[in-house]
């Protein structure tokens, strides 16, 4: 799914200005002293100022149209070339030089957006929508390996920061759902769960009706293994994507059918060989990994096939039960099977509309078309869902290629980096995790899972500079520079 003709537009206006700031931070964490607090705090602020396009109000929005286009316009002009053209990293002096005067191009853009939405726009609101900058969470697929995001998570928390939105694709979406359960952290309930949790409990091999999903080797029986942490406080049902504390989007891929080169049946027993007593086994993988690959690549290479939809972002899917969204992202053709097939009217006749809306047929596994969503993450910030605009997408994958691990699912792997490439522009930091359990790992037990949150939580750590002071909520400029004074400029 493109991006629409606006949003394109949006994205090229404010990328450099995202780019330029992510990495003076970076810079000023790595280099103690290179600019002052005030002047950092000054330099974020313009930068800040020149993505404005749209304030949120307590009734409403002011869109600002192009205000602040000429301040976006001499600010990349200015620092471009010393932050993101750099050969050699940032041009420490160029940039604190420039300082002084694009705070005072600020104060004067400022000052006249101020004046021309007189009425309409306070200082007040103006300046929360520059100061206050929220975090958007991407966790993207690839089985047993995503337990390490949660590791990622309790980093996050100890910052200070907590996600104002989470987008999930496949085992992301889990682990997502997880912490969009309760707007404070805790990982207790995924720890008990794997104490008690068996891959005889999740998993069933006998062969089912189905209606909503392809047909697969394994059974998935979500519902009965994580429901009961997903209640609704009052009602006989499990929560709705809508309901959730912290908004979450799902990602899921839609399967025209009428386009497949293949009977259904082919996918029921495809991954026979590959499961053994206890799940899978590396040795039988070795053996139709390259059916499944080549299986999953069909899918893949045919665009009228299979359509990116996600769940919770409008009126018909916050309905969604929420573990249903997961069991569907997680559903892989030939492998995992996943379906509703229990009495619940709502979620049939959801279905049904859902269907008719996207000319789909079935719903299976999100990250064969979008694998660490990060460009539905930023384009739903951008569309106004959680009100600001003014917002850090940190893009978490657990499923690069490693030239010495995990080497059997480098065909599956290679299949989906194109498309995660292709995301990467959208997110201010995109965290590729290296020590990950097996993607086969799917049910792993307490002591893999904690395992697992500890090297997330390791692997977070090298930016942990760099998150607490993007979180830092910034003072307006109204005396920025303290007793100081401004940064000096560099003589010719």
């Amino acid at each position: 799914m493109s991006s629409s003709p606006k949003l394109k537009r949006r994205f090229e206006r404010i990328r450099p200005l995202d780019q330029i700031e992510v990495a003076v931070v970076r810079a000023a964490t790595e280099r103690p002293g290179w600019l002052s607090p005030s002047a950092l705090n000054a330099l974020r602020y313009v930068l800040s100022l020149a993505r404005v396009e749209v304030v949120p109000l307590p009734d409403g929005e002011v869109d600002l149209g192009g205000a602040f286009d000429g301040l976006r316009d001499r600010v990349v002009e200015s620092l471009g070339p010393w932050v993101l053209d750099a050969s050699a990293g940032i041009e420490h002096d160029e940039v604190a030089s420039a300082v002084p005067f694009l705070v005072d191009l600020a104060e004067k853009a400022r000052a006249a957006a101020l004046t021309l939405y007189q009425g309409r726009l306070t200082a007040a609101h103006l300046d929360a929508e520059v100061c206050h900058k929220a975090l958007i969470v991407v966790a993207g697929g690839g089985g047993g390996s995503g337990y390490v995001y949660g590791g990622a998570f309790k980093l996050l928390h100890e910052v200070g920061w907590s996600p104002s939105m989470i987008v999930g694709t496949s085992i992301g979406s889990l682990l997502g759902l997880f912490r969009a359960r309760h707007k404070d952290l805790a990982l207790d309930p995924l720890l008990s769960l794997a104490d008690r949790t068996d891959w005889r409990s999740v998993f069933m091999l006998p062969a089912v009706r189905n209606r909503y999903g392809v047909p697969a080797t394994l059974r998935l029986y979500l519902r009965k293994t994580i429901a009961h942490l997903f209640q609704h406080p009052t009602e006989p049902r499990t929560l709705q994507i809508g309901e959730l504390p912290i908004p979450f989007r799902v990602v899921v891929a839609g399967l025209n059918s009428a386009g497949l080169t293949r009977d259904m049946s082919y996918y029921e027993h495809l991954a026979d060989a590959v499961v053994g007593d206890s799940g899978p086994t590396w040795s039988a993988l070795r053996r139709t990994i390259g059916g499944v690959a080549s299986a999953l690549t069909e899918l893949v290479a045919r665009p009228t096939v299979l359509k990116e939809i996600v769940l919770g972002g409008d009126d018909l899917t916050r309905q969604f039960d929420v573990v249903d969204a997961v069991g569907f992202s997680t559903a892989v053709p030939g492998l995992i099977h996943y379906d509703i097939l229990r009495d619940d009217p709502h979620m049939h006749s959801l279905m049904d509309r859902l269907f008719a809306r996207h000319g789909v047929a079935r719903l299976i596994d999100g990250g064969l078309v979008n694998n660490v969503p990060s460009r539905i993450a930023w384009e739903h910030v951008q569309r106004g869902d959680i009100g600001t605009r003014n917002a850090f997408v940190l893009a978490m994958d657990c499923f690069a290629p490693q030239l010495t691990r995990n080497v059997l699912m480098h065909p599956i792997q290679r299949l989906v980096r194109p498309q995660v490439a292709s995301n990467a522009p959208y997110a201010g930091l995109t965290k590729t995790f290296v020590h990950v359990l097996s993607p086969l790992d799917v049910v792993p037990d307490a002591r893999k899972v904690d395992q697992a949150l500890r090297a997330g939580y390791r692997e977070m750590e090298g930016d942990r500079a760099l998150l607490r002071a993007l979180q830092q909520p910034l003072r307006g400029l109204d005396g920025a520079w303290g007793d100081a004074g401004p940064p000096r400029i560099k003589s010719a």
